[in-house]
């Protein structure tokens, strides 16, 4: 029996001894894993990017405003936004954000109408900031680099100015409007359509006119022309009878000439004779 007991205490006392060396191996490991693992990841640069700098933490991310600020709708339902996006790192934690307004001037000495967390961002993630229902005047966002970020000058990033401008809303026509307007469009057709047919007839009395008139100028120059070959016969005729009348003025001319002759060759004839009978006597 005791033999025995002696064997189980045995066995009791290895078992335990030998899950004491089991837990004092299994932590060494898990605290030499652990002090390998911040190490490697708080100074290996290139693997994790990560910065220790005067004590302070940086998780390598870099926040930069992307494209040109937007804007939508009409007021006062206008809607500004811009583009946010993280050229770095992946970001650790979210960071801060801020819309400055202004009436008039620059915005950065206006008020803060707005401020809101920026969830985190991966390696070149972006992100849009809105904001609605705005009013005319200029807007500017600002946002805060995550803590540790090693530029001073640049820990908070601007975007660029949006001016916002509102133009004023067209006023809805009453149903008196409408119906005015109906009744001065169904006179403004009346009076077109009157005017159409006038200008019809009087086109058609000038159309008319003007037949009547080249008809006169036909006639006119009928007139004209039967005048012109009138007077054209009337001369020919005058100059016949001119021709004529001369004709028989050297026609009787000429008998009278020849008359004349005539006589003259008688007296010659007579004068001879008579001197021989008076020379016979």
């Amino acid at each position: 029996m005791f033999n025995e007991r002696g064997k189980k205490t045995g066995r009791k006392k290895l078992v335990i001894a030998s899950k004491l060396v089991v837990s004092m191996y299994v932590l060494l490991f898990t605290i030499g894993y652990l002090t390998s693992n911040t190490g490697a990841y708080f100074n290996d640069k290139e693997k994790e990017e990560l910065v220790i700098e005067a004590g302070t933490w940086w998780d390598g991310s870099r926040l930069a405003f992307n494209g040109e600020p937007g804007q939508s709708g009409t007021c006062p339902g206008k809607t500004i936004s811009v583009t946010l996006q993280n050229e770095g790192s992946k970001m650790l934690g979210g960071t801060i954000y801020k819309i400055y307004f202004a009436e008039t001037g620059d915005p950065k000495t206006g008020e803060i109408i707005k401020s809101g967390i920026i969830e985190k961002l991966e390696g070149n993630g972006t992100t849009v900031l809105n904001y609605e229902n705005v009013k005319e005047g200029t807007y500017q966002f600002s946002v805060l680099q995550r803590e540790g970020f090693p530029d001073e000058k640049h820990q908070e990033i601007r975007s660029e100015e949006i001016v916002v401008t509102c133009e004023e809303p067209e006023a809805q026509p009453t149903e008196d409007d409408v119906k005015a307007s109906e009744e001065t469009s169904s006179n403004q057709e009346k009076e077109d359509e009157t005017k159409q047919a006038d200008e019809s007839e009087s086109n058609q009395n000038q159309h008319l006119d003007e037949q009547e008139e080249l008809k006169d100028k036909k006639a006119e120059t009928e007139s004209k022309e039967t005048a012109n070959s009138k007077q054209t016969t009337d001369s020919q005729e005058k100059l016949q009878e001119n021709k004529e009348t001369d004709g028989a003025q050297q026609e009787s001319e000429s008998k009278e000439q020849d008359q004349a002759a005539s006589l003259a060759d008688e007296e010659t004839k007579k004068g001879p004779n008579e001197d021989t009978g008076v020379a016979k006597k």
